[in-house]
């Protein structure tokens, strides 16, 4: 007899529980089906605060674009900056191989060192030598790609920026007369 009270007891609270998030839920607006249904039943002067309310948030969403826009921006230019430190750091080994190998070049030409190992460590020499240029030239394409997408990253923020400008320079009045010639109606 306890444990059906118990029972009863949890069922009747996890209902009220579910009752209450119910109302709260078409209280607050959220997930409220017929909240546009009843806007629509105000008179369209009385709903300037909406109007407003809805273009601060449409402004507000285009700025966290934008913030979007130059945290990629940001990531890139990262990526540019490494790019570049690794194209330099190639060239660098590429020209300590080309000194080792100039090096060994005039040994051999002097006729100094075994002729066969002086051949050998200058094969080695001019293979390491376009195994590195090699590896610096495919850093440099990805860092040239990384400047090109730079730019056209620069360029979406012109826009977005410009975007933002005209939205607060228009104000809400904009979005209203936007609005009435939607509907098919002359702005006046």
């Amino acid at each position: 007899m306890k444990s059906f009270g118990y029972v009863s007891l949890a069922f009747l609270l996890a209902l009220s529980l579910l009752t209450a998030c119910e109302s709260t839920r078409s209280f607050t607006g959220i997930g409220s089906s017929g909240e546009e249904e009843l806007l629509a039943m105000v008179p369209a002067e009385e709903q300037d605060e909406v109007r407003k309310a809805e273009f601060d948030l449409q402004v507000a969403e285009e700025k966290v674009k934008l913030a979007e826009m130059k945290k990629e921006l940001a990531s890139l230019q990262e990526k540019l900056a490494d790019y570049e430190k690794g194209v330099a750091k190639e060239y660098r080994k590429e020209k300590e191989v080309g000194v080792n190998l100039a090096k060994w070049e005039t040994i051999d030409k002097a006729g100094f060192g075994e002729k066969q190992d002086n051949i050998e460590k200058i094969a080695d020499l001019r293979s390491k030598k376009l195994k590195v240029e090699a590896e610096r030239i495919k850093i440099k394409a990805k860092q040239d790609t990384t400047e090109e997408k730079i730019k056209d990253l620069m360029r979406q923020i012109e826009e977005q920026e410009t975007i933002i400008l005209n939205l607060e320079a228009g104000g809400v009045a904009a979005t209203q007369e936007e609005d009435v010639t939607e509907q098919g109606e002359k702005p006046e």
